[in-house]
């Protein structure tokens, strides 16, 4: 009877996680002030997408710029869940090539990510600044983390752990090993019709 009661404990525990932590969506990105600055972002690329906490990513910015930029500086703020958490400055020649020459321009923004950020959903806004500090560029993306291992979410990381103890004690309990076995498609079915429906 414990092991039952630890079991419904350890559900409740997976289904609050599930309402917390939706799939990892694909990145996604806008210019911030479309057709004001001197550089045109034509794209954006993440590379791993979805990003992998506690490993490098890499984003690289491609786009059009007016006239030739001597230097200048790039400006990062990340925000979790719509809260800045982070931000950054660094100088416009450790991303691309100066002096950069009118036309086609490509800025690359590796970071290593903290093996202690929570999954969940990140907005990063990129400002490239001349040496005068007038805006150059700006663009908003949106991405989110994962944990290690190929999980999308914790709920995904505590269905298994969940669904691998039901099976290590299904062989000591008459009859909790199928009980168990429908818990786990009970907790990925309800999880799943949650996501489902927060997409909508």
């Amino acid at each position: 009877m414990a092991s039952v009661k630890i079991a419904r404990a350890a559900l409740l525990a997976v289904l609050v996680a599930s309402y917390h932590y939706a799939a990892a969506d694909k990145m996604t990105w806008a210019p911030c002030d479309e057709g004001l600055t001197a550089f045109t972002p034509s794209s954006v690329t993440l590379s791993p997408d979805p990003p992998v906490i506690g490993s490098a990513a890499t984003f690289v910015i491609t786009g059009t710029i007016d006239t030739e930029l001597q230097g200048g500086s790039v400006d990062m703020t990340v925000s979790f869940s719509g809260f800045p958490i982070f931000s950054s400055s660094s100088d416009l020649c450790t991303k691309t090539t100066c002096p950069v020459p009118a036309g086609p321009i490509s800025l690359t923004l590796e970071e290593l990510l903290p093996p202690i950020a929570p999954p969940g959903d990140y907005g990063l806004q990129v400002v490239a600044r001349n040496p005068d500090g007038a805006e150059l560029a700006c663009v908003n993306v949106n991405f989110s983390l994962v944990l290690p291992g190929g999980r999308t979410n914790v709920a995904s990381a505590l269905k298994m752990k969940l669904y691998d103890w039901l099976k290590s004690i299904g062989g000591t309990m008459h009859g909790l090993k199928s009980k168990g076995d429908g818990v786990q498609q009970q907790v990925l079915g309800r999880s799943t019709l949650y996501t489902m429906n927060r997409r909508r």
